[in-house]
C-alpha cells in the first residue's frame, strides 16, 4: 500500500471519527447547531448523507495531502504534523471557504462559537489522522522490526 493511499485511508477514518463525535454531540444537545456534516450538507444542498460523503471525501483528500507533505511539515511526530496541517486547512476554511459560501466571516452565520468549534474539531481530526497514519506506517514494517522495539525509536508517536 502506497503512503498516499495510507494517508487517504487515515484521513477517511479521521473524518468518520470526527463525524461520529459531532453526531453524538448534537444528539446530546451539546453544540447542536454546530454539526459540520450538516453544515456541509446544507451548503451543498445534498442533505446529511451528502454532507457525510463530502466530509469523508475531503478527509481522504486531506489525508493524501498529509502523506505527500509529511516530510516537509514541521513537528516532532506524525500527530503534531497532522494537527498542523489540519489547523492550516481550518484557517483556509474559516477565512476563505465559509465567506465564499455565504456563511459570513469565520462562519459566524452559524453562531459566534463556530470558529472555536471548528478549531477544536480540526485539532481532533489532525490527531486521529496522524496517529492512524503512524499506526499504518508501523504495521507495514516487517514483524521482526516491530517486535524488536526498533519501531519505538521512530518519531511516529
Amino acid at each position: 500500500m502506497s503512503y498516499i493511499y495510507k494517508g487517504m485511508f487515515a484521513g477517511l477514518v479521521a473524518a468518520l471519527v470526527l463525524a461520529g463525535a459531532m453526531k453524538i454531540a448534537s444528539q446530546a444537545a451539546i453544540l447542536q447547531p454546530l454539526d459540520l456534516v450538516s453544515i456541509l450538507g446544507s451548503l451543498s444542498r445534498t442533505g446529511y448523507l451528502g454532507g457525510l460523503i463530502l466530509h469523508g471525501a475531503i478527509g481522504a483528500l486531506l489525508g493524501g495531502l498529509f502523506a505527500w507533505l509529511d516530510p516537509d511539515l514541521p513537528g516532532d511526530n506524525l500527530r503534531q504534523r497532522g494537527v498542523i496541517l489540519s489547523l492550516a486547512f481550518c484557517l483556509l476554511l474559516l477565512l476563505l471557504l465559509f465567506p465564499l459560501a455565504g456563511a459570513g466571516f469565520l462562519g459566524t452565520e452559524f453562531g459566534w462559537l463556530m470558529p472555536v468549534y471548528a478549531l477544536a474539531a480540526h485539532t481532533l481530526f489532525g490527531m486521529v489522522m496522524g496517529g492512524f497514519y503512524a499506526w499504518l506506517f508501523v504495521q507495514a514494517m516487517p514483524i521482526r522490526y516491530r517486535l524488536s522495539g526498533w519501531s519505538r525509536t521512530l518519531p511516529l508517536r
